[in-house]
């Protein structure tokens, strides 16, 4: 490889080699953004994420005690006499309303709830909540998805304070006593948003390669039709020796 001559038709076409890299860098530009009247906005957008939890319980706050199995006395409706009635429900049922309420939460009555005040940033999705040994918790995950950091909090937040209103006012509807209600609470709003897709380069990179190559294939092309006439040094003259008489 004759490094010095790759240089020296670089540099004898440098104008049109720098012209190469200008409309490279241009179209490689193009190719991310997209410049219009209102401005310079990117062509693919990023996608993120930002997630609240809700707490699946009761009014007790059943989670901080050590014993739950604690009972109170109330008269059967059927037989009259005096029963003996939970105080709380056991773990199990709370992490089965988590599962239910994950799966009701985008569903069609839900999200018109959610979205009486107007529609949603982005994409709303909800999952229970497990822990590091896999076991499921009674905490509903609800995430935000958008194209901006703000739209996927919004998303999320928004997501949670409707399905809580969503379920309470079922349990209004349904006349549910008050000291036998299942309790969802926002525990942790979303705050903050994570980049999940971040925008690609691989087309600008590729069209910035696919022109400069051919700028310089150009360049060599050139070269070899119309090549530089090179002065060839000349040789020495060739000394006579005369015999002397």
């Amino acid at each position: 490889m004759d490094l010095q001559l790759y240089f020296r038709v670089l540099w004898r076409f440098r104008f049109l080699v720098a012209i190469g890299v200008l409309a490279a860098l241009a179209l490689s530009a193009l190719s991310l953004v997209s410049v219009s009247g209102s401005g310079v906005t990117y062509r693919q957008a990023e996608v993120w994420t930002s997630s609240a939890k809700l707490l699946v319980s009761q009014d007790g706050f059943p989670e901080g005690r050590s014993i739950t199995e604690q009972y109170k006395f109330v008269i059967d409706e059927v037989t009259g006499k005096e029963v003996a009635q939970p105080l709380f429900a056991s773990s199990t049922r709370f992490r089965e309303l988590a599962a239910l309420y994950a799966a009701l939460a985008t569903t069609d009555p839900a999200i018109a709830v959610i979205t009486n005040d107007g529609p949603l940033p982005g994409a709303l999705s909800a999952a229970t909540m497990s822990s590091s040994d896999g076991d499921s918790l009674p905490v509903v995950v609800m995430t935000g998805t958008a194209t901006s950091p703000g739209a996927a909090v919004a998303t999320a937040n928004r997501g949670a304070a409707g399905f809580v209103r969503y379920l309470e006012r079922g349990q209004a509807r349904s006349d549910i006593p008050q000291d036998t209600r299942a309790t969802v609470t926002v525990v942790e709003q979303a705050s903050g948003a994570v980049l999940l897709v971040p925008r690609k380069l691989t087309r600008p990179i590729f069209i910035f390669l696919a022109v400069m190559m051919a700028v310089l294939g150009l360049a060599f092309v050139l070269e070899n039709m119309r090549p530089r006439v090179r002065p060839v040094a000349s040789e020495p003259e060739a000394t006579v020796l005369r015999r002397t008489a």
